[in-house]
């Protein structure tokens, strides 16, 4: 029986495989579509210094799920393998291949300057790896116009109960960080700068995708969704600042009301996730 279940499993993962590769080989593949100024629009954003794994994800998500998402002019990849000083949100303009990087926040219980741990536990205050498809706003009392979040995977498919958001945030900032020596810290949601805010609002908000990645947690994630943590401790250098600020201050969390979620449940419903691919 048990080498009957053996078999079955890697005959699936085998199909799910042979399935990706005829989608990525396609015409109208991502990985075949060029830019308005007729580059391939994933050689074009390679060359702009992001790490090919989560680009060739992203691209991969997009393939295999061809005609379900409904923005495929941008996406946002979030690369928590960098430390928060970084700018490592990357909005990705599909249509010419550009590449703006801004400022992110991680989970306030995920690391001081790096981010070093990830849950999909309720009340966790950490952030999460893992797909989500990004549909609507809303405005919250505390942080104003966000962006609502579905997470597609196993390990951030709870982000609607942990009510994670994309918003704007004082304490994302050159400023803050001439001061603290690193980035704010939010419960677990993507903050990014009041400033960048309005862009990442418009563009995304009528269902794209967004990328949380780490590159040493990645396939872990895959294999223990619900939390994983770089081995060994932070070593934080002299001069951040590791405890909370008043600008980071834990206030409530404005719920999302059933009639603005009601959408939410709908996509998971019928997107093809790439838990079973690596």
């Amino acid at each position: 029986m048990r080498t009957l279940l053996l078999s079955c499993l890697s005959g699936i993962a085998i199909l799910l495989s042979s399935a990706l590769s005829s989608a990525t080989n396609a015409p109208n593949s991502m990985f075949n579509r060029k830019t308005t100024t007729g580059q391939n629009l994933y050689q074009a954003v390679l060359a702009q210094g992001l790490p090919e794994e989560p680009v060739n994800l992203l691209f991969r998500m997009f393939d295999y799920n061809a005609g379900r998402i409904a923005n495929t002019k941008t996406a946002v990849i979030v690369d928590y393998s960098l430390i928060s000083t970084e700018k490592r949100l990357y909005f990705l303009h599909l249509d010419t291949g550009v590449v703006e990087r801004f400022y992110v926040s991680h989970g306030i219980n995920s690391g001081v300057l790096e981010t070093r741990s990830f849950s999909n536990l309720l009340d966790s205050w950490k952030s999460s790896i893992g797909f989500y498809y990004a549909k609507g706003t809303y405005n919250s009392a505390k942080n104003g116009p966000s962006l609502k979040l579905e997470g597609i995977d196993r390990s951030n498919d709870a982000a609607r109960d942990r009510l994670i958001v994309l918003h704007g945030a004082k304490y994302v900032s050159d400023d803050f960080i001439q001061r603290n020596g690193r980035l704010g810290w939010s419960q677990g949601c993507f903050a990014v700068a009041l400033e960048a805010l309005p862009v990442l609002l418009n563009s995304l908000q009528n269902g794209s995708l967004l990328l949380s990645y780490h590159k040493d947690l990645w396939k872990y994630a895959r294999q223990y969704p619900t939390e994983q943590e770089v081995m060994g401790n932070e070593v934080v250098p002299p001069g951040v600042n590791a405890r909370i600020t008043p600008e980071e201050q834990v206030d409530p969390v404005t719920p999302i009301t059933p009639g603005d979620s009601e959408e939410y449940g709908i996509f998971s419903r019928y997107l093809k996730t790439l838990t079973n691919l690596r």
